[in-house]
């Protein structure tokens, strides 16, 4: 599957990160004893299988899936000789089992197995030598290698796949261990041996004991820098684990989890080691992909004045048009095409009709388009004005428009250099402009309230004020009057934040904060959004998060009465970005990259909101 986001030209920086969009491999394993490849990643995939001969291979592609590093190729040994995982193009992670030389596999019984849309196993039957008849017969015109397909497996499981075993899992939020009995934290120690081109992390666990299918087992890792994992039980109440990490990993700690299992993270977050190659990694797979006849859809390019989109294939293509009326996304399906790769988009400018275009390969033979416009934008019907050709009418609901100006009710006031702190107010008698929607950004605490103070003395003002402005900054660029209840560090009241937002008359209010827990409870990690009475604009706020940002754990929308919720005239939610305590949100929290992701989510929400209500 290829990917190819079209953005807005200053979105394309600002709103969205692409490597976001892709889903990745989280991990794989090749369990030699049961002749199985074990692989799960981090959203919906649909792979697509393939028997290769001479040599024999199982090839696995993965459509929609980043590997992000380098190729990897593991010996195995016996009658598979190993298993590589790279990147077979931009958007498909492909996945080689190759047979030892004279083997081969009937493909009728490779089961590709779906535990879900995420786990995956492939089971191959004992692999069976090549006659001597069939090696060492004559052939003075040999034919061309073949793609035998593979049968596909459904989502759902089969009824083997309930006995998989799931007691070590790689996650997106770092390794977890299910564990039969558990230690205290107090009591885990961690040693760190250097290897010449590697070295080892061991955890030695008193009071612990791992479940039988782990215990002298050596499971892959492939993914934090990490190659492998070994289990051992050397006493009945003590385990030890060994990493092997790439030789500049930094440091590995460990903390037993309320779900019953031990958490494995390095120091400095998952960040610090997400570029970090595990040690022996090999060269990258070179395999051909089978070629199809279908056309090309290699343009896609707005004309006539902006008010048709075009797109245009070198053969005969059919659409089929539908739209989303909630967020107006016009989707288009094409079946029987192929993208061209690179595919030549659009420049969408500031004031371009179409806020987001997104490209896909479905699947092998199906073309997915997906529009969705910018504010006072509509789409009219899909229409065919030759056989190469689809074109999707854009209408602008406000013609006479006004270009994008900074906003006349933002108010700007820097703290005095002297005495009190004083919340800022907007003139007596400013009220939202008919026809515009204004938004009252409200960072939380500030001046002599920091808020929260986190690992490190991570400060929760430190974090808030910057995503908040970087919120404020997005929602003016796509035409939304913004106000803030402070644009520095300086205190406001809680009265005077709504009461700010009421006087003006403001169509939403986001207040914005980083949450923290005693206890030293650094385990504690994940970000939730609140709300009194209406959910609908916390909703799209937190939808939006999660489908734009990598969170730690995603602890909900809940109602709650918190005084800038219950007496703000208006719809509002309060955003906790997550926690300065722990240990995962509080390495994101510090970096200005994960802040900006985090302002783009909130401020894309907000808009999935306006949209949603047709403000």
């Amino acid at each position: 599957m290829r990917f190819h986001w079209l953005l807005l030209s200053i979105l394309s920086t600002l709103l969205f990160a692409l490597p976001a969009q892709a889903g990745r491999l989280l991990f794989w394993r090749y369990e030699n004893n049961q002749n199985r490849l074990v692989f799960t990643t981090d959203s919906r995939v649909q792979p697509r299988a393939q028997l290769i001969p001479n040599p024999t291979r199982i090839v696995l592609d993965l459509p929609g899936i980043t590997l992000g590093r380098s190729t990897v190729d593991q010996t195995i040994g016996g009658t598979i000789k190993s298993v590589r995982v790279g990147q077979f193009n931009s958007q498909t992670t492909r996945l080689v089992i190759e047979l030892a030389p004279g083997y081969t596999v009937d493909p009728t019984q490779v089961k590709v197995r779906g535990i879900s849309p995420t786990q995956w196993t492939v089971e191959l039957p004992d692999p069976q030598r090549i006659s001597n008849s069939t090696t060492s017969r004559p052939n003075p015109r040999p034919n061309p290698p073949t793609s035998n397909p593979l049968p596909q497996r459904p989502l759902n499981p089969s009824p083997s796949s309930s006995q998989e075993n799931n007691n070590f899992q790689v996650t997106r939020n770092g390794l977890f261990v299910r564990l039969d009995k558990q230690g205290q934290n107090r009591d885990i120690q961690v040693e760190d041996r250097q290897e010449k081109d590697a070295k080892t992390v061991q955890f030695t666990l008193p009071g612990t004991s791992l479940p039988q299918s782990l215990i002298n087992q050596t499971l892959a890792v492939n993914e934090y820098g990490v190659s492998d994992i070994k289990f051992e039980q050397p006493q009945p109440s003590q385990a030890r684990l060994t990493l092997r990490v790439a030789k500049d990993s930094p440091g590995w700690q460990a903390y037993y989890s309320r779900l019953g299992g031990l958490v494995l993270l390095p120091q400095g977050g998952l960040s610090a080691v997400q570029d970090l190659t595990p040690p022996n990694p090999s060269s990258e797979v070179t395999v051909s992909p089978v070629k199809n006849q279908n056309p090309t859809i290699s343009t896609i390019e707005l004309t006539n004045n902006d008010s048709q989109l075009l797109i245009r294939a070198n053969g005969p293509i059919k659409g089929e048009g539908s739209i989303d009326r909630r967020t107006g996304t016009f989707e288009i399906r094409i079946p029987q095409a192929q993208l061209a790769d690179p595919i030549q988009g659009p420049q969408l400018g500031r004031n371009s009709p179409i806020y987001q275009l997104k490209v896909t390969q479905a699947n092998t033979d199906t073309v997915v388009i997906q529009v969705r416009p910018s504010l006072g934008v509509r789409f009219g019907g899909l229409r065919q004005p030759n056989a190469e050709t689809l074109s999707l009418e854009v209408r602008s609901l406000q013609t006479n428009r006004p270009p994008i100006t900074d906003d006349p009710t933002t108010i700007t006031v820097p703290p005095p250099a002297t005495g009190p702190s004083r919340p800022i107010t907007p003139p007596p008698g400013t009220v939202t402009p008919r026809g515009r929607v204004l938004v009252v950004i409200d960072p939380g605490h500030g001046g002599k309230d920091p808020g929260a103070v986190g690992l490190g003395g991570l400060r929760e003002v430190d974090v808030i004020l910057p995503i908040s402005l970087e919120v404020s900054q997005l929602l003016k660029q796509q035409g939304v009057e913004v106000m803030m209840t402070r644009n520095a560090d300086y205190f406001v009241s809680l009265q005077g934040r709504t009461a700010m937002a009421n006087r003006a008359r403001a169509n939403i209010f986001v207040s914005i904060h980083a949450n923290a827990v005693g206890g030293g409870r650094s385990n504690v990690n994940g970000m939730e959004t609140f709300y009194t009475g209406n959910r609908e604009l916390a909703e799209a706020i937190h939808r939006s998060i999660l489908r734009n940002v990598t969170i730690a754990n995603d602890r909900g929308v809940k109602s709650s009465r918190f005084y800038v919720l219950r007496t703000s005239n208006m719809p509002s939610a309060l955003v906790e970005v997550g926690f300065v305590t722990g240990t995962i949100d509080n390495a994101r929290l510090r970096d200005p990259v994960y802040r900006s992701q985090m302002a783009r989510a909130i401020a894309q929400g907000i808009l999935d909101y306006i949209r949603q209500k047709g403000l």
